[in-house]
């Protein structure tokens, strides 16, 4: 299956730097998916987690805080405000 390489920076470094089959973004006007091939596209983000399909399914969950998505056809970068894995998130 065709993949996009996907990049999740924060002030602090890479929280994601991979290929996926797709990346699904937490928009201002609404969450939107990305596939390979994906028309270019810049969107601010409302704070959600990004879901990335790796092997047909969730590979990654990270919560963003708000920021901005580039997208081109080969390629989705998200430069994030501040950003969390889902699973290092601590309910307390």
């Amino acid at each position: 299956m065709a993949t996009l390489h996907c990049e999740i920076i924060t002030p602090d470094g890479h929280l994601f730097d991979g290929e996926a089959e797709m990346v699904v973004v937490p928009g201002s006007e609404g969450y939107f998916g990305v596939l390979p091939g994906h028309a270019p596209l810049v969107s601010t983000l409302n704070p959600g987690v990004i879901d990335v399909y790796e092997g047909g399914a969730i590979g990654e969950r990270i919560f963003v805080g708000g920021g901005f998505a580039e997208v081109t056809p080969e390629r989705c970068t998200v430069l994030a405000d501040e950003a969390i894995a889902v699973k290092d998130i601590d309910r307390a």
